[in-house]
């Protein structure tokens, strides 16, 4: 997994960005300091990226915005989705696969 930090501006100049390069992310709000001054920023998460791609999106992040520069962390993590099968009606209650829930 790797993270993403970058001062939060063009919000959807950066989602455009993300959009353009992956099928899925994480952005969170965030508040960081850079040089002694606070400043709002989004940590960007992806799950199963190549760092090439995540290169090549925090470069473009950081000329679209003018950015001195953007931070990428490798974050060691084993991502693990957890699906179900969908929910059914059953009488006033919902179950999965014919167990309540």
């Amino acid at each position: 997994m790797y993270r993403i930090l970058t001062e939060d501006v063009n919000r959807d100049g950066i989602f455009a960005i993300l959009d353009r390069y992956v099928d899925g992310y994480t952005v969170t709000p965030s508040i960081g300091a850079w040089k002694g001054q606070r400043e709002n920023s989004l940590a960007i998460d992806l799950v199963d990226v190549p760092l090439q791609t995540v290169e090549n999106i925090a470069r473009v992040i950081r000329w679209e915005n003018r950015q001195e520069s953007v931070l990428i962390l490798e974050i060691p993590a084993i991502p693990t989705f957890v699906c179900a099968p969908p929910l059914q009606v059953d009488g006033a209650h919902l179950t999965h696969n014919g167990n309540p829930t």
